[in-house]
């Protein structure tokens, strides 16, 4: 009994002897499989140069583009103030303020005269936020509205043998012919319109600053005269579905 008990402890001995690697090695082998797996690591934020406080100031300034496009002969003149607040040089909710005009001859010998006020409304985004040294790359939308009076009219021509006014010959009547009077002065018109702009913003000497942009314009909705629509409208431009206009402004930051 003894002799079988000794044979059956040293043939257990010898399994277990026989097994220990085996598991091992199944161990080690799953644990190299776990290990040769790729280990998910979050990629990390590019931390801000700087870090602007929540205020961070108002600037005011005026656009320049449309004063010079008018005193160069262009057909319209405006000119607009603008605010902004500076939240953590992040986000720039801003007003804008201003009064555009115009007085023209078309080819066609038309008349046409309008000045009105403007305002428009919206928010930029500056996505260089993270960045030292304070410049702007900027994006940004805009509500816009104008309430406006227009005069359009025909062109009197003199004659120059006998003298007199006559008729303007550009306007004449599809269906009986002769020319057509128009005198129309007086009519009202409104507009709304949403603007999405582009444009940079630099720091030119302690706090003043400069910058210049692109406006796309979208008619939203339109109210018109009887006898015609606008020609121009102010803080839009020409009249019609879309536009684009331009803009440079310089502005001086407060010291409060």
């Amino acid at each position: 009994m003894v002799r079988k008990t000794f044979s059956y402890s040293i043939s257990l001995l010898c399994l277990l002897w026989l097994l220990m690697p085996v598991s091992g090695g199944a161990q080690n082998y799953g644990t190299s499989r776990r290990d040769s797996r790729p280990v998910a690591t979050k990629k990390e934020k590019k931390p801000a140069e700087v870090e602007y406080p929540l205020y961070n100031g108002v600037s005011v300034g005026i656009d320049l583009w449309g004063i010079g496009s008018g005193l160069l002969g262009g057909d319209f003149l405006s000119s607009e103030v603008v605010a902004c607040v500076d939240l953590k040089h992040r986000f720039f909710p801003t007003i804008e303020l201003g009064y555009g005009k115009t007085d023209s001859w078309s080819d066609e010998g038309i008349h046409y005269e309008s000045g009105a006020p403007y305002f428009r409304v919206g928010l930029d985004y500056n996505a260089l936020y993270k960045k030292k040294h304070g410049q702007m790359l900027l994006v940004g939308l805009r509500y816009g509205y104008s309430h406006f009076q227009y005069d359009v009219a025909s062109l009197e021509v003199t004659d120059p043998i006998y003298g007199g006014s006559l008729s303007n010959p550009h306007l004449t009547d599809d269906i009986w012919g002769g020319s057509v009077p128009y005198n129309h002065p007086g009519m009202k018109g409104a507009l709304h319109w949403l603007e999405f702009g582009v444009g940079i913003r630099a720091n030119v000497w302690k706090g003043l600053q400069m910058g210049w942009g692109l406006r796309f314009r979208f008619n939203l909705s339109a109210s018109t005269g009887k006898y015609g629509d606008p020609w121009y409208v102010p803080g839009f431009g020409k009249y019609g579905d879309n536009t684009l206009g331009v803009q440079y402004t310089i502005l001086y930051k407060l010291p409060f």
